[in-house]
């Protein structure tokens, strides 16, 4: 082989190379953006039980005797119980998601 030869298979290496990490670049770039989105989405899920939970603790209050409100209470303790664990939830998955963004 000659000098000419080798140079020219080192530079289409070369050429390879390049455009397989400007692959992955665009590929990383994009699973960012798929991360972003996600902790968006899931954000907007959060504040939206959040709503719902101060929509509930709300309704508690009122012009209502104590034992309409106990009775209130007793009735939404199960809605609120889940209410806390989906938001428990949405939170750990935003944390895990900004947690792998950072480590991309």
């Amino acid at each position: 082989m000659d000098r000419a030869d080798r140079s020219e298979k080192i530079g289409q290496r070369l050429s390879l190379s390049n455009e397989r990490f400007k692959e992955l670049e665009r590929r990383r770039n994009m699973e960012i953006e798929g991360f972003k989105t996600d902790i968006k989405m899931l954000r907007q899920k959060l504040k939206y039980v959040e709503k719902q939970l101060f929509r509930v603790t709300v309704g508690l209050t009122g012009n209502s005797d104590e034992i309409e409100v106990l009775q209130h209470v007793k009735e939404t303790a199960v809605r609120s119980k889940e209410m806390q664990g989906e938001l428990n939830h949405l939170k750990a998955k935003i944390y895990h998601l900004e947690n792998d963004v950072r480590h991309l």
